[in-house]
Order: structure tokens, then C-alpha cells, then sequence
């Protein structure tokens, strides 16, 4: 167990993993004072006059070095001549462990949520991550990682999690899922926890390293050589998961988001893949699932239905639950009650995760926290006050999925997020509002919705001088 510093130390260092671990540390000790946060591969393995990949399998802990070779290598980072010493001891340490027969490697788990029932669609979307992280798609020079963004209940998870099950054969070592909360009734996992419990599923019985370096060094060396697939699932930004990204490109990553992960493109390599709600006839397509195919062909309120859920799946999903409690009223009832206040309608028993007022707040109360400014914009959105905001703000929106840009410039408003955004209620947010207020979120009836919904009509939004379209996608 590692006890004491934050810098390497080779005392610590009783098995192969340890060695790679301490190692990742010395090359990051190395690099200090530059730019880089380690000594590159390519940098040592010229210093000590070895081919890369026989260098990398030491330093992942996969191989063991020969004692005048890891002599080499620590001498090329830095080592004092007392830390030379206590390395070679250590070498010694892992042999005469090695020797006493060591534990096999755990096998890798997989830790995926069971595939989704009934799941629909996102052809394009599948063929997308299967070019960014399949085997023609990956690429031994960098780590790919494949974003998935988009608004709330789109269903970016359930994508996430059909492709990898679908894709398990590529992954040989298996899987690594978690989910990091960023939208959710229950705080975001800081980084730090999240590498504690990927220590945990990757290395069954680990004495978890209580320094963040420590761990993502281990959590790297655990990973390196490895065919893996790694799922960060509901990410607050790229900031979030970037503690957690393999260190070594025959892994591969899926992000999901509803922030549209800009940082994690521009400075990690990440392609977007960009999720937006069903097209209609993959939505009536998903409702024929759940319903059954005679009792929608019955229907002819289906079309409208999937209109008023905005396509969503997980707004279809809940449709599809009230209506199956009562087989005996048609959809056109169901549709009348959602045409008036859909998100009274969109919830099913007290799981604030099947209820789309709910689900959509966390969104809504991010931005309240991040960008006030922002928020206030939202909120005039929803009531069509043409002026208070600026382009910024309206960038802010879009980056948090809760506006998109459509091809022909304008702005537009997903219909279930305007129905939010219109119960909001006018001026300044109230105190206690933001994601930090234990049950001071939009869902709860302190927070001061108006009694009524106002009418949507398409409006020309005056911002800084230029006439940006704001619309409701349901509007057209």
C-alpha cells in the first residue's frame, strides 16, 4: 500500500504493478517544469536506446525488466544515486515475490447495464461510433474517444450502452462503466472517487492509493496493453472525465453528455457524435414496441403523440407506460391531457428519473450554478422576452443541449425543454435554486411555477443587434 508522498518512491514497490506505477511517477517527476505532465515514451526509449514497445512493457508493469536495464531507465529520469539503490532493491523485491507465485491477474470485469428493452433506431448514430472506435477506426497513434452529446431524455446512455454490448467482441479485456452523475438527483462523483472505484472493479482487493496521481497512475499502468472499453457515462463536462481517460490507445472511450463536450474535442482528440430526438417513424416505430403493433395501427392519435413527447425515447417510454394503465382509453385522451401541461403527464410513480420535469431541471439547474447569465436567458426564452441576453448566452444554451442550431441558422427549442422552460418563473432565480439546494429544483412546489402555461408563437429574438430565430421545434 502506498503511504506516504506524492512523488515516486520506490520503497513502496512489491509487485510488477507497483513497478509500473512508480515508474509513471518518475516520468512525471521528470517532465516537471515543462509543459507535459510525463517524459514521452518515445523521448525515454531513445535515451535508453530501446525499441518503444519493449519499453512501454516495462513501464505498463506487463513485462519485468532486467536489473541493468531498469538501472538505465531510472538513471535517464533522474534518480539519485540513493533512489538508484532503492530501485534496484526493489527489483529484487518483485523477483523474490514473483518467485512465491504471485496471484493471477484478476480478470477484467464487465460492469455495462443490461442492454435497454425495445431499443430503436440510431442506425446513423451506431455506424458512427463503429467507424470512431472499431478496429478500422482506431488508431495507434492516439486514444479514441467517441462523444456522445444531446438533450435531456434522448437517450445518449442507452446508445452507449447497446453499441457496447453489441461491440464486446472487440473489447476481449472487457469493459469499465461508470456513471459520474453529472445530471442526476444526487452530486456528480468527483474524480477522485471515480478512480477509486475503477481501481476497485479493475483490481479486485486493490489498498487504493489515497493520492489522485497515485491513483491515476495506477489506473493507467491497469490499463495499458489492454483491448478495453471504457464508458463514462453522464459527464458533467470534459474537465469531469478527463482524470479518467486511458493512458494507452488500444483502450477506447465513450463519453456521454449534454454538455456538447467541446473542451475534451479540442484538446483530447474526441469526435462528437451528436444525438437529437427520433426521426417520426423511428418513434412510432419504438411506441409499436411497447404498445403492440394492432393496438397502435388502432390509433390515430400515435402521430401526435410522438409529437407532444418530442420524439424523445424516454418521453415515448413513459407515453407508452400511462397508456398501457389504461388499455381501455384510447391515445387521444392521453394526448388531450399532454396537448394542456405535458410534463404533469410525462412521470411515472415518485422515480424522479421517469419524470421529464424532473430530468430536464438538472440541465436547467447546472446552468444556474455555471452560468447565471445563461439561465436567465433560458428562463426569457420560455416566456419570448425579446431582449436581456446576448449571443454568448445563446451560445451557453446550446452548448448545454437545451437550444440547437438547425441548418438554417436559427436557434431552436426542443418542445418538452419550452414547456420547462415557460413554467419557470420571471426575474432572478430564487435563492437555494441551484444544483447545490438540497430539493430546491424545479420539480418541487416551492420553487414557484406560474399557475398557467403562456402560448408558444414563433418569435424574432433581438440580441446585440442581431435578429437571431428562437422556435419551438413542435411549433413548425
Amino acid at each position: 500500500m502506498r503511504v506516504t508522498g506524492h512523488g515516486p518512491d520506490a520503497r513502496q514497490i512489491r509487485t510488477r504493478t507497483d513497478l509500473g506505477v512508480e515508474l509513471d511517477l518518475l516520468r512525471a517527476r521528470a517532465a516537471a517544469g515543462t509543459r507535459r505532465a510525463r517524459v514521452s515514451l518515445r523521448e525515454l526509449a531513445d535515451s535508453v536506446d530501446l525499441p518503444r514497445s519493449t519499453l512501454h512493457g516495462y513501464l505498463s508493469g506487463r513485462t519485468m525488466p532486467p536489473a541493468d536495464l531498469l538501472d538505465r531507465i531510472v538513471i535517464a529520469l533522474g534518480a539519485t544515486g540513493v533512489e538508484q539503490r532503492e530501485w534496484a532493491a526493489a527489483w529484487y523485491r518483485v523477483q523474490t515475490h514473483e518467485a512465491h507465485g504471485p496471484a493471477p491477474r484478476a480478470q477484467l470485469p464487465c460492469g455495462l447495464p443490461a442492454p435497454i428493452q425495445a431499443f430503436t433506431g440510431r442506425r446513423e448514430e451506431r455506424s458512427a461510433l463503429q467507424a470512431l472506435l472499431g478496429d478500422r477506426g482506431r488508431d495507434s497513434r492516439g486514444l479514441a474517444i467517441a462523444a456522445i452529446c444531446g438533450p435531456p431524455g434522448v437517450g445518449k446512455s442507452a446508445l452507449a450502452v447497446q453499441w457496447a454490448h453489441d461491440a464486446r467482441d472487440l473489447f476481449p479485456d472487457g469493459c469499465l462503466y461508470l456513471d459520474l452523475r453529472g445530471y442526476d438527483p444526487e452530486p456528480p462523483m468527483p474524480g477522485a472517487q471515480a478512480l477509486a472505484v475503477a481501481l476497485r472493479t479493475l483490481e479486485p482487493g486493490i489498498d487504493v492509493p489515497p493520492e489522485t496521481d497515485a491513483r491515476l497512475a495506477r489506473y493507467r499502468s491497469l490499463l495499458a496493453g489492454r483491448r478495453l472499453l471504457v464508458v463514462l457515462d453522464n459527464a458533467v463536462s470534459g474537465g469531469h472525465v478527463r482524470p479518467l481517460l486511458p493512458g494507452d490507445p488500444s483502450c477506447a472511450t465513450i463519453v456521454t453528455s449534454r454538455d456538447d463536450l467541446s473542451g475534451l474535442v479540442a484538446r483530447d482528440g474526441a469526435r462528437r457524435v451528436e444525438v437529437r430526438p427520433l426521426p417520426l417513424a423511428d418513434a412510432l416505430a419504438l411506441l409499436r414496441s411497447l404498445l403492440g403493433v394492432q393496438r397502435l395501427a388502432a390509433e390515430p392519435a400515435a402521430t401526435r403523440l410522438a409529437e407532444l413527447c418530442g420524439r424523445l425515447p424516454l418521453a415515448l417510454r413513459i407515453a407508452a407506460e400511462l397508456a398501457g394503465n389504461t388499455p381501455a382509453n384510447g391515445l387521444g385522451d392521453l394526448v388531450t391531457q399532454l396537448a394542456d401541461r405535458p410534463l404533469d403527464r410525462l412521470a411515472v410513480g415518485d422515480d424522479a428519473r421517469t419524470a421529464m420535469r424532473a430530468v430536464i431541471s438538472w440541465s436547467y439547474l447546472r446552468l444556474l450554478e455555471q452560468d447565471p447569465p445563461a439561465a436567465e436567458a433560458f428562463r426569457l426564452l420560455g416566456r419570448h422576452v425579446a431582449d436581456g441576453f446576448t449571443p454568448a448566452s445563446l451560445e451557453s444554451l446550446a452548448r448545454a443541449s437545451l437550444i440547437h442550431r438547425s441548418p438554417d441558422g436559427r436557434y431552436r427549442m426542443d418542445p418538452l425543454v419550452r414547456a420547462f422552460a415557460r413554467e419557470l418563473p420571471p426575474g432572478p432565480a430564487p435563492r437555494g435554486a441551484g444544483p447545490g439546494g438540497v430539493g430546491r429544483h424545479p420539480a418541487d412546489p416551492d420553487f414557484g411555477f406560474p399557475g398557467s402555461a403562456l402560448p408558444q408563437p414563433q418569435r424574432q429574438v433581438a440580441a446585440a443587434g442581431a435578429v437571431v430565430g428562437v422556435e419551438a421545434d413542435g411549433d413548425r
